[in-house]
């Protein structure tokens, strides 16, 4: 019985959800004039996960019927209808999650009951609602809705004259929603096809947008002082991001109209095309391309000044480790260090103090602080195995330039240890970091023993195996070693 798509959908309930429930099947407009209260308070002591292996039908039925012969059809039957009630809440629970579209319904019965000045009205309402959230997903599809549905009015109301202007305002919304579909969709795309190697350049949305002069269209939203000019620009450019991903004046008109537009869309919607921009920086970076980070720095401080990085008032900590890392390339110490202050207390409570840490410790070892770095780190209670990495690396670096080579030889072998035993390491980061505990150890050697020949057989190494964890800054510090920089 656990495997009913009645248990199934029960399974996702919240308790206020199933408090609802059983108030919305206790009503007689619901249940049909039968009781299911006493099946459903059965049923709500195996809640939520309904896997006690006494919850058979044959049990149920003996607690709603003591002392009669198992009826195998009523408890389908019953079982059957409280599953549509379920459907049927679901719906409830939409629509009172969805303002739009529960008004859309009401408007609807309205026009079906010819009440066309109530109708009108609603119309009215749900535009002003519409357009105090800004624009989202869904807001320009929303808008044609409401033009169709003047549309319907005016029809009814024998005012056809009317008909022209709103077929014009509805053509406009719907190539609104079209392109920030579209540029959702290639962008969707050129990321499947660096994640994955998939090409689209022979698919039916790539060969549709390519072959339409959409630089004009957006040159002739701008000439007719078209009101959303600037948001059609803000979609092509998108689009642009990915089927051009090498030009990145792109980048930068579009990184240009955000800052512009950015408080017409609403929370959401800035979330998706910052992260649109980021993401074009990272990747770039990524490639080894660094001509953006002040731009991406840039970037940083304007979502932060708008609030743009925070989710329900929280900073992710991705996110912060991102912000902070680019500053920090940068060179920007003293934006870095206000910047820990200010928003580590906006991560997750667990944290705070261990990021904060961390990341001192990074600020400290860039301006080699060596003393203050093992402090730091000292005082971070791990969060999660990448932190534990981070740290062990951030470890074997400071120790390296602190010339503590005995204590660094002890750590890396129980660095080591940790990699080949620890389950919780994936094979790739294990592999990688291996081979920089490796390195390191034959570069120790090579100091020890003065010899030249091994650390310039290291330095090959590492700059012929990408995968070596680490490997630029091993290679930066022979380089260092052989200018007699250390």
């Amino acid at each position: 019985m656990n495997n009913l798509k009645l248990i199934n959908i029960l399974r996702t309930f919240s308790k206020t959800e199933m408090k609802d429930f059983e108030k919305f099947i206790s009503s007689p407009f619901h249940n049909r004039g039968r009781n299911y209260v006493p099946f459903f308070n059965q049923l709500k002591k195996f809640y939520p996960k309904f896997d006690d292996n006494r919850m058979t039908p044959e049990y149920i039925y003996s607690k709603i019927y003591p002392g009669k012969k198992y009826n195998k059809q009523i408890l389908w039957n019953m079982t059957s209808s409280m599953l549509a009630m379920s459907e049927d809440f679901l719906i409830y629970v939409s629509l009172k999650r969805n303002k739009f579209e529960r008004e859309r319904k009401v408007a609807e019965e309205f026009l079906e009951r010819r009440l066309s000045s109530y109708y009108k009205k609603k119309l009215n309402e749900m535009e002003s609602a519409l357009d105090s959230l800004g624009i989202g997903s869904a807001y320009f599809r929303h808008k044609a809705e409401l033009e169709d549905g003047r549309m319907a009015y005016h029809f009814i109301e024998d005012t056809q004259q009317f008909l022209p202007e709103l077929v014009d305002k509805k053509g406009n919304y719907v190539i609104l929603h079209f392109m920030r579909e579209i540029s959702d969709i290639i962008g969707s795309l050129r990321t499947s096809k660096s994640m994955y190697n998939r090409q689209y350049e022979g698919s039916i949305p790539y060969k549709f947008v390519t072959n339409l002069k959409l630089d004009k269209i957006v040159e002739f939203a701008y000439g007719t002082k078209f009101k959303y000019a600037a948001v059609l620009d803000i979609y092509y450019e998108t689009i642009m991001l990915s089927l051009e991903y090498d030009n990145k004046k792109h980048f930068f008109r579009l990184k240009e109209l955000f800052e512009q537009n950015h408080h017409l869309f609403t929370n959401e919607e800035k979330h998706l095309v910052a992260a649109e921009l980021t993401n074009y920086c990272v990747q770039k970076m990524n490639e080894g391309d660094n001509s953006l980070r002040h731009a991406n720095f840039e970037l940083d401080k304007f979502k932060l000044e708008n609030e743009i990085v925070l989710i329900s008032r929280m900073l992710p900590k991705l996110t912060f480790m991102q912000i902070l890392g680019n500053a920090l390339y940068l060179k920007e110490f003293e934006w870095a260090r206000t910047f820990i202050e200010e928003y580590a207390p906006k991560l997750k409570p667990s944290y705070q103090k261990p990021t904060k840490m961390l990341c001192y410790a990074h600020l400290y070892y860039l301006q080699k602080d060596y003393g203050k770095v093992l402090e730091c780190l000292s005082k971070v209670e791990f969060i999660d195995m990448l932190d534990k990495i981070y740290v062990k690396t951030l470890y074997i670096r400071t120790y390296f330039e602190m010339k503590e080579f005995e204590t660094l030889l002890s750590y890396l072998e129980t660095t080591r240890h940790f990699y080949e035993k620890n389950p919780y390491v994936s094979n790739v980061l294990r592999s990688n970091n291996i081979k920089f505990i490796s390195c390191m150890s034959r570069l120790l050697s090579a100091i020890e023993s003065n010899d030249d020949f091994e650390m310039d057989r290291i330095w090959k190494f590492v700059k012929g195996d990408k995968s070596v964890a680490n490997g630029l800054w091993i290679a930066e510090k022979i380089e260092e070693m052989q200018k007699g920089a250390i």
